[in-house]
Parts: structure tokens; C-alpha cells; sequence
């Protein structure tokens, strides 16, 4: 019995001995796996001071950029400003320089009668980096404050494939360039002062843009004379010519560009209840003249001239033809 108590306990040891082996072993795996996570953070850490410094270098790069295209336009502005002449009438040359107004000048150079600012230099900041020409309704981008006309930003931001950027300085502006645009009201203002010519050549553009494509019967939306013509405001009378063979009678309120073809249409739309007629065996007539399909309102007043009291339309039904 001694004998198996003691084989009892030397199993039990053993087997303590074991489990205790599994434990320690189990510990250092453990102990690995928290090493090789330390080193993986290690590795994150030093990738992130990598792209860190990475990321930095290129903003440098692009701030040192940035600046020296701003301090290129100080120096250019710097230099139209400096070219500021301070003279007496006399002095004063009308072809070279552009005068102003002495009202508001300070009190230690009020002995001179006026400003006169060099026009070469002066007209040159009024280019668009674009187009090359004078700004025409001046946006300009937040970031940078480089201004361009209206059209040839949005243009460049709607079709470059770096319109993430401005297209002079390169500065970027983000995923949403629309956003960072400005409209620049006192160079607008300022640009309509030099150059008053140019309002009345873009509403003469304008309106030679609305009436091309009015003619052509695909009207631009905004286009006042279009809307003014398609706004019924003409009251008229429709009569038939012989009573006894057309019954129908009545009024329209119609718009400039109503023609004959369509009050046909609207005749014999009318005349169904009183029988069908055929528009096309409708004639119309205004003061004892037969109207053609394509006469206009507007066309026959000019031609012929409504009546201030009452205009009235008679029509007559044609025989139709014996096939």
C-alpha cells in the first residue's frame, strides 16, 4: 500500500512538473508575441515621423513657392507704384498716364494738383493670367488672391485635371475649388471706371448671343425679348367671313409670336361641337387680306396695323377637293 501511495505522488509531481513546463512556455510565447507587437508599433512610429517629415518638406517646398510668386507680384506692384509721377498740370503728358482726382490727396502733398499714375503699368495688373486679357467680372481665389475673369476660372476648374490648384501660384486650394472663389467688386468697379466702353460691348454681345439663337428657335434662358413675346397680351377676335356656313365665334388672348398656323389649329379645335373642320381648309383674313401660315402677330401688326378698338380675324372654309 506504501508503495502505491508513493508511485500516487510521484505521478502527481511529475504531472505538476508538466503542467508547470506548458505553463512557463505558454508565458513566453506570450511574452514573444508582446515583443513583436512593440516592434510593429515601433515600425508605425517611424514610418508616421517619415511621412511626417515627408509631408512637411512638401509644404515648405509649396509655402516657399507660394511666397515668392506673392513677393514677384509685390515687386510688380512695387514697381507700377513707384512709377507715380507728382506734377503740376503743365508736366502732365495725356497719352502716358492716367489723372486722378486731387480731392482726397494727403495734406503733405497737397501742393501738387493731381496724381498722374503711369497707364502702361497700371493696365498691366488688370490682365487676366489666363486669357491675357482685361478682367471681365474679376473672381478671385481665396487662398492665394490671384484674380482671373469670371469665364476662365470656371472653365479651368470644370475641365484641368489640376484645377485642385491655382492655375498661377500652384497653391492648393481642395477638392471643392468653386468654393474658394470671390467675386472682386471694387476691381469690378474699378475696371468700369477705366474702361466704361466695355459694359456696352458685352450687352451688345449679349443681345447679338439672344437673338442668334432666338432666330433659330432655341431661345437661351434670360432672354428678355423672348419672354416679353411669349407673354400672352394680345386680345383677338375671330369671326367667320359667312355666318350661315361657319357658326363658331370668339376671343383669344395670344403673344407676340402667336401665328396663322396655329389659330387654324385653334379654330377648328373650336369648331368641333358645331362640326369637325379641316385646318388645313382654313383661310384666315385680316382687312380683306388672305394671311399666310407663318404670319406672326407681331408681323401682321407691323404690316398692316391692329385696331386700337377691337382686331378682328375672319376666316372661311374652302371646299375640299374631289379626289
Amino acid at each position: 500500500m506504501k508503495s502505491m501511495d508513493r508511485k500516487k505522488k510521484r505521478n502527481s509531481r511529475s504531472e505538476k512538473h508538466k503542467e508547470k513546463e506548458k505553463n512557463d512556455e505558454k508565458e513566453k510565447e506570450k511574452d514573444k508575441e508582446k515583443e513583436k507587437d512593440r516592434e510593429r508599433s515601433r515600425d508605425k512610429e517611424k514610418e508616421k515621423e517619415k511621412t511626417k517629415v515627408n509631408d512637411d518638406k512638401k509644404a515648405s517646398s509649396s509655402s516657399s513657392k507660394s511666397d515668392n510668386s506673392i513677393k514677384e507680384e509685390k515687386k510688380k506692384t512695387e514697381k507700377v507704384l513707384n512709377t507715380i509721377l507728382l506734377t503740376s498740370p503743365e508736366k502732365t503728358e495725356q497719352n502716358n498716364i492716367i489723372n486722378i482726382s486731387s480731392e482726397n490727396i494727403p495734406k503733405e502733398i497737397n501742393q501738387y494738383s493731381s496724381i498722374q499714375i503711369n497707364k502702361q503699368g497700371l493696365l498691366d495688373l488688370l490682365k487676366c493670367p489666363i486669357c491675357k486679357g482685361y478682367y471681365r467680372t474679376p473672381y478671385t481665389i481665396n487662398e492665394c488672391m490671384h484674380t482671373f475673369c469670371k469665364s476662365c476660372i470656371f472653365k479651368y476648374f470644370g475641365t484641368s485635371n489640376q484645377r485642385e490648384q491655382c492655375p498661377k501660384c500652384n497653391t492648393k486650394i481642395g477638392g471643392r475649388p468653386m468654393d474658394s472663389l470671390i467675386f472682386d467688386n471694387y476691381l469690378d468697379s474699378l475696371l468700369n471706371i477705366l474702361f466704361p466702353e466695355f459694359e456696352e460691348i458685352d450687352n451688345k454681345n449679349n443681345r447679338l448671343l439672344y437673338k442668334t439663337f432666338r432666330d433659330a428657335g432655341k431661345p437661351l434662358p434670360g432672354d428678355e425679348e423672348e419672354a416679353k413675346s411669349s407673354m400672352p397680351n394680345i386680345k383677338i377676335y375671330i369671326q367667320p367671313e359667312n355666318s350661315k356656313e361657319n357658326k363658331y365665334s370668339g376671343s383669344f388672348l395670344v403673344c407676340k409670336n402667336f401665328d396663322i398656323s396655329t389659330l387654324k389649329k385653334l379654330i377648328s379645335e373650336k369648331s368641333k361641337e358645331e362640326g369637325a373642320i379641316e385646318s388645313e381648309l382654313i383661310v384666315v383674313k385680316f382687312k380683306d387680306v388672305e394671311l399666310s401660315n407663318n404670319y406672326t402677330m407681331d408681323v401682321i401688326d407691323n404690316k398692316y396695323g391692329f385696331d386700337q378698338d377691337k382686331t378682328i380675324f375672319y376666316y372661311y372654309v374652302k371646299k375640299k377637293e374631289k379626289e
